[in-house]
């Protein structure tokens, strides 16, 4: 029996997966292991196994497995997405309009690619123009908003449009978040090949190519530039990286991997499906939190293998939409067995999420789950005979299959394979927050390792509130008690805290063993310019990604997992600053005002000021130049050190001790409004506008002033650009928006 560990995961789980009369969790995961067995020789042998596995924590099936599989479940359908073909006539598109809704209808996501479509305005045959592929983009998902997906939720689509489409311009586009909410059941994702990243590489001219006919010629970096600030400001679209998705085909031969399901984790071809679950690492960690903390490598193969099975049993035993998707499948047998709470997993190994340490761990991790499934695999082969469409020769010739050591291979050939391929990474979510107890979502970095929710207790508006706790750091609290988020531990980093850069080489670590593809976004660092994050989309091509999709906490779509005031909207918005690191650079200035002598230290996060400190200077212990560079260490509450730069660097302990004086207390002020965001120009003019401000006040502007880049002025009021909705700067008698460019003149 299952211990819920917190009550949001204990009312997650009887909320989306007691949803057939159960009583406990534990008659959902006999139920799921019962149906799950039930095409099993020695069902009873495998019931166990399949329950033993789901019961512990370790095996964790996916939503519409362990919300649907059960031997008397109306709702059959045990797959969570599925894959169709949409071609270029009005009757096919209306035949793939009744399949999106007989899938949905099911319950399962809808992805499809929609560049075979002729561009809008193009003549038809008989009289008239086409409204291209985005008018019927707009059909498709008036009817996802319609269809309830198995009388629960609305069905979660994607599209895809190739770089080379002659309407990718407006594709590109069309989604421009809460400014305009369209397409809001679709992700959208570019199909990118090396051809186009070569071109704008080389800064050469790119054809919009329909049928043969190329329709116009634009700049490849001009359209690389409005994908990359598109997705930049509005989160979409994502990049789906063609050639190197096809790279990874093990059925190359015969189809295409030329789409992907709404979350990205599963590329296939057209009529294909999502046949998921995943794998809890956290719990084989052993020796948790201690020098001697390890990963059961053995305990995790051995899972592994249970889990190909119980996906290629769930196969056998759904019931499928469409009968294209069922022949298909069962001749293929496409399979994704994943993992979920890497997060979690490498801070219990004591590992800070994008060290180089992380990167060697999460890359074994999944090299031992592609070894193991395919073992598996083979093992499924010689007991029950390979997928139907087997063809060992070319297969052997496949570059992935080609990836694995060399006795696996040789086993193969003698054996075959039962699936033609089966891992991903998915994002877990629902999955992870209940049945996994809070952990980690997927390959993601731990997004808070506390928030507070308010909860309604049922009598009028009254509500109570209720921590929630990532799952490790509950693990921590329980070994130390005394733990708070101001202490915590360096391994503790959490998704604002990791440079993206090496948020990227972890995927890129473990994508190279994976054969499908990796859902995972990346979340942007406040502060990050339109000039990163297009360094940042190069970085993940050249990583070997097969898809990247970025979400800005700045851009115009709100997250999901963020702090908000839920109260009337004619209340101040309130911001959460982001985490302090451990260590922040500093600069270290010496002022003198009203005749005494002081240090100023600055501490700067991603490129912004970030905090300000105000000490009378000990000359004797600390002297340094007009300006040095240096770092402050917060050792841990109200206790910080700074340390200058260089061979001969001084430290001065605990430097803020005695930190009262009235210039101490503007310091803390100001630090204050510069973590919760208020423009710099702001502060500076507040800091010198006053006339009864003394020489101490006026001297730290002017250090502050030197901080305000490029010599820009913040417009009064933060006004947005009417074509992007950044915040305008007001630079030489012009309002200007640095990210589209868009200005007016006095």
């Amino acid at each position: 029996m299952i211990k819920w560990e917190q009550p949001l995961s204990e009312e997650i789980f009887k909320s989306k997966y007691m949803i057939n009369g159960e009583d406990t969790p534990d008659q959902v995961f006999r139920g799921v292991a019962r149906e799950a067995a039930s095409c099993e020789r020695e069902s009873s042998l495998w019931e166990e196994r399949f329950y033993e596995e789901i019961a512990s924590g370790r095996l964790l099936p996916a939503g519409r497995i362990l919300a649907n599989a059960r031997p008397d479940s109306p709702m059959k359908n045990y797959n969570n997405c599925f894959t169709i073909d949409i071609e270029d006539s009005m009757e096919d598109i209306y035949d793939s309009l009744k399949e999106d809704a007989i899938i949905s209808k099911m319950g399962g996501g809808v992805g499809f690619d929609v560049s075979k479509l002729r561009p809008k305005d193009e003549i038809l045959s008989r009289g008239g123009v086409s409204s291209g592929p985005l008018s019927f983009l707009s059909i498709f998902d008036q009817s996802a908003k319609t269809i309830m997906t198995g009388g629960h939720r609305r069905s979660a689509h994607i599209a895809l449009m190739d770089i080379s489409h002659p309407d990718v311009e407006e594709f590109i586009t069309v989604k421009q978040g809460d400014r305009n909410k369209q397409l809001t059941q679709f992700n959208i994702s570019v199909k990118v090949g090396d051809d186009f990243m070569k071109a704008v590489e080389e800064d050469a001219p790119w054809d919009l190519v329909h049928g043969g006919r190329v329709y116009r010629t634009v700049r490849a970096r001009d359209l690389y530039d409005k994908l990359a600030r598109n997705s930049y400001i509005h989160n979409e679209p994502g990049i789906f990286y063609a050639d190197r998705v096809e790279e990874f085909n093990n059925g190359y031969w015969a189809f295409k991997m030329d789409r992907v399901n709404p979350c990205g984790e599963l590329v296939m071809p057209s009529y294909s499906l999502c046949c998921l679950s995943s794998i809890n690492l956290g719990a084989f960690v052993r020796d948790p939190f201690t020098d001697e903390a390890s990963f059961d490598f053995d305990a995790f193969r051995e899972t592994v293998a249970v889990g190909i099975r119980f996906l290629d049993n769930v196969l056998d035993v759904t019931d499928y939409p469409l009968e294209r998707i069922k022949n298909f499948s069962r001749q293929w047998r496409r399979i994704g067995l994943g993992f979920t709470a890497l997060g979690d997993t490498l801070a219990m190994m004591k590992i800070p999420y994008g060290s180089e340490d992380s990167l060697i761990t999460a890359g074994e991790i999944a090299r031992h789950l592609r070894d193991a499934s395919y073992g598996a695999s083979a093992d499924l082969a010689e007991e029950k005979g390979t997928f139907p469409a087997w063809n060992g020769e070319k297969l052997a010739k496949a570059a992935f299959i080609q990836t694995l050591p060399a006795e696996l291979q040789a086993r193969i050939a003698r054996t075959g394979l039962r699936n033609i391929q089966m891992n991903t990474v998915a994002p877990t979510g629902t999955i992870s927050l209940s049945l996994g107890q809070n952990c980690s979502s997927g390959i993601e970095p731990v997004f808070a390792l506390q928030y507070d929710r308010n909860i309604r207790t049922g009598v009028g508006d009254e509500t109570r509130r209720e921590t929630v706790y990532d799952r490790a750091w509950l693990l921590y609290k329980e070994l130390y008690p005394q733990a708070t988020l101001e202490d915590k531990p360096d391994f503790f980093t959490t998704a604002t805290e990791i440079d993206p850069y090496r948020s990227i080489d972890l995927q890129g670590a473990v994508q190279k063993y994976v054969d499908h593809s990796i859902s995972k976004t990346l979340n942007l660092p406040m502060g990050t310019d339109f000039g990163e994050y297009k360094n940042l989309f190069s970085y993940a091509f050249k990583k070997g990604l097969k898809g990247f999709t970025t979400f800005n906490p700045e851009g115009s779509m709100q997250g999901i997992l963020e702090y908000r005031d839920e109260k009337k909207k004619t209340r101040i918005s309130r911001e959460l600053a982001p985490d302090r690191p451990r260590e922040l650079p500093a600069h270290i200035h010496r002022i003198k005002a009203d005749g005494r002598s002081r240090l100023i230290v600055t501490g700067i996060l991603k490129g912004s000021l970030y905090e300000l400190f105000c000490i009378d200077e000990p000359d004797e212990l600390f002297p340094v130049p007009d300006r040095v560079n240096g770092k402050v260490i917060k050792v841990r509450s109200g206790r910080y050190d700074l340390v200058t730069e260089g061979e001969d660097g001084l430290i001065l302990e605990d430097f803020t001790k005695g930190y009262d004086s009235t210039d101490s207390s503007l310091a803390r002020f100001i630090s204050m409004a510069l973590r919760h965001g208020t423009p710099l120009q702001f502060i500076v003019n507040q800091l010198t506008r006053d006339s009864n401000f003394v020489g101490f006040e006026r001297t730290v502007s002017r250090v502050l002033k030197g901080y305000i880049q490029d010599g820009e002025e913040v417009v009064s009021g933060q006004k947005e650009c009417p074509d992007c909705d950044s915040g305008l700067v007001f630079r030489d008698g012009c309002v200007t928006c640095p990210e589209c460019g868009w200005s007016k003149c006095s």
